[in-house]
């Protein structure tokens, strides 16, 4: 008899551990269960894109997979966490990618293309090129206002990639100026280059002859001064400044008829 009580103790024991085993396994997996069901998104119907640009390179689609492709970006929780110490990897012709957890099971991925800063005529068409000299979209209208660069012949001009000039110099030049201009905050309607490669600016509707350089900072930095001063009024003039070293250098003015 002994015996037979002792076996009973065990049967009982391993019956408790198994049940407690079995309920902590319910418990886990109704957890798993309420889990995904409250946190778990779907990329169709709880993930919103905004795309801030206009070049269009990727769909809506593309920036969901690129941006959410691990199995936890898959829920919202360990998503808030994740973006809480990290940042989105961004990708080619984008400028950063931003993804905020806006509700339970809603997500916002906001996509900022790299901006346009000038643009090229060519066929009819306003090319608008990015900081690089890549191309990032074209337009029937300079929707934009950007500074047109005019007078230039192309080697190459194609979608998502670098402009190339038919003298591979000028490309440098034509970036240069561009960067200039936003960096004194003048703003310019065309950049035209003539016959020689010399530049003039037209920036309302006066025009600066700059001439024949690599490097225009002097000039541009004194154009904003100038525009300062005259920039508002109806008479318009031809500034020229081809000679201009230095900003303490002065500048001949005629009045456009």
């Amino acid at each position: 008899m002994p015996k037979i009580i002792k076996l009973e103790k065990r049967t009982t024991v391993l019956l408790r551990v198994l049940l407690i085993v079995l309920v902590f396994a319910i418990l886990v997996i109704s957890t798993i269960l309420w889990f995904r069901k409250t946190y778990k998104i779907d990329l169709k119907k709880d993930v919103s894109v905004t795309v801030i640009g206009m070049s269009g390179r990727y769909t809506e689609e593309e920036i969901k997979k690129h941006t959410l492709d691990k199995w936890y970006e898959q829920y919202t929780p360990f998503l808030k966490l994740y973006y809480k110490y990290n940042k989105a990897d961004t990708l080619p012709f984008l400028e950063k990618i931003t993804v905020t957890v806006t509700g339970k099971k809603s997500v916002e991925i906001r996509a900022y293309e790299k901006m346009p800063i000038g643009c090229i005529l060519e066929m009819g068409n306003y090319l608008y090129f990015d900081a690089d000299g890549v191309i990032v979209s074209s337009k029937k209208e300079n929707v934009e206002n950007l500074p047109v660069i005019t007078g230039l012949e192309y080697s190459k001009v194609t979608l998502y990639q670098q402009f190339e000039t038919q003298r591979s110099d000028l490309a440098r030049v034509v970036m240069n100026l561009v960067r200039q201009l936003q960096k004194y905050e003048v703003t310019a309607s065309e950049i035209h280059f003539g016959e020689e490669n010399e530049v003039y600016l037209i920036c309302s509707g006066n025009r600066f002859d700059l001439g024949v350089r690599e490097a225009y900072d002097i000039q541009i930095g004194m154009i904003r001064g100038i525009l300062d001063r005259v920039g508002g009024q109806e008479t318009k003039y031809h500034f020229h400044m081809e000679n201009v070293k230095t900003a303490s250098d002065d500048v001949r003015a005629t009045l456009i008829e």
